[in-house]
């Protein structure tokens, strides 16, 4: 996926946080062009008076406030880690390989995954075999495996796009009007994709970087002590998009992706990114989508006349046709 690069501030922050919060090594991507740098998203804080938090979790109970300067580190962490993987699925490069295997990413990665999972979780596990195989001389062979797995359009063997997965019965309007949801989520937040991103607004990298700025916001909103509507916003539309967009397709893509995968680091990836998404479900109590969801029917008819006649652009369309799996 190839989408400008904001040059984004380190994160100068102090505390736990900062293991993960402080990585300049290379430009920072954002699809969202208009989005701050990081140093303006969450300012260096120290010494937040936890006393004063009266912040609900996301069940709506209020933070304790011994409790304040974990819900922050847990939060800068699942930003972070969104990030990471909004980058890790992003068309692979050598630079975003140098950034994805660099000491200070995978210290971070191993920082974040501590402060949101146990020694023991899946997650966990999942991170210390992806950090494993994150070398110099894997680059090659995981470019290759992305390109098999997925192609240089948007419906491959295993799409990238969340509208490729959905109800087989759905009404014709099914894809464009989640398209239009996702814009709505966007807009709701101030952010527009950045003019030049090739990619739909259905792209995981996109609606990974969206996670990524509501988990930013909700540090921010814990850290500077901000009013509790603030908060219950950012955790409110973080549950939502997870139960309505990313959390409802990203397993039957991860499990796609690992049964395809040509390359252990892709499935490896893959299987971190199943195991991630499954703990933020857990943690906004939302029912994640079924990994044996199927690839939306492709409209052949639609398919041979937009070859026929040289364009490749239209919005794609449920047909009549059986499912791929």
């Amino acid at each position: 996926m190839r989408t400008p690069f904001d040059q984004q501030g380190d994160l100068k922050r102090e505390g736990p946080s900062a293991e993960w919060a402080a990585h300049s090594e290379g430009p920072k991507r954002s699809v969202f062009g208009n989005y701050p740098s990081a140093s303006e998203v969450l300012p260096g804080s120290a010494g937040v008076p936890a006393g004063k938090s009266k912040s609900p979790n996301a069940d709506g109970t209020p933070v304790l406030p011994g409790g304040l300067q974990s819900g922050i580190d847990s939060a800068v962490a699942r930003s972070f880690l969104y990030q990471f993987l909004a980058r890790a699925f992003d068309e692979p490069t050598k630079e975003v390989w140098a950034w994805l295997m660099s000491g200070s990413t995978l210290g971070a990665l191993h920082s974040a995954v501590r402060a949101v999972a146990s020694a023991a979780s899946p997650l966990s596990d999942s991170a210390n075999t992806l950090a494993a195989r994150l070398r110099t001389d894997g680059f090659e062979s995981f470019q290759i495996a992305y390109v098999v797995a997925f192609g240089h359009a948007a419906r491959g063997d295993c799409p990238l796009n969340e509208i490729e997965y959905g109800d087989l019965n759905a009404d014709p309007l099914f894809q464009p009007h989640r398209l239009a949801d996702l814009a709505a989520f966007y807009r709701a937040f101030g952010l527009e994709v950045a003019d030049g991103a090739a990619e739909r607004p259905d792209h995981i990298g996109l609606e990974m970087e969206f996670m990524s700025v509501l988990a930013a916001r909700e540090a921010y909103a814990l850290e500077q002590q901000a009013d509790d509507d603030l908060l219950i916003v950012c955790r409110d539309a973080q549950k939502k998009f997870l139960r309505e967009h990313l959390g409802r397709w990203s397993r039957a893509f991860a499990r796609r992706l690992a049964r395809n995968a040509t390359d252990d680091t892709l499935g490896a990836l893959a299987k971190f990114l199943a195991d991630f998404i499954g703990a933020e479900c857990t943690r906004f109590d939302v029912r994640s989508g079924s990994e044996d969801l199927l690839l939306r029917p492709v409209d052949e008819a639609a398919e041979t006349l937009c070859g026929s006649c040289g364009l490749h652009n239209l919005p794609p369309g449920a047909g009549a046709a059986g499912a791929t799996t």
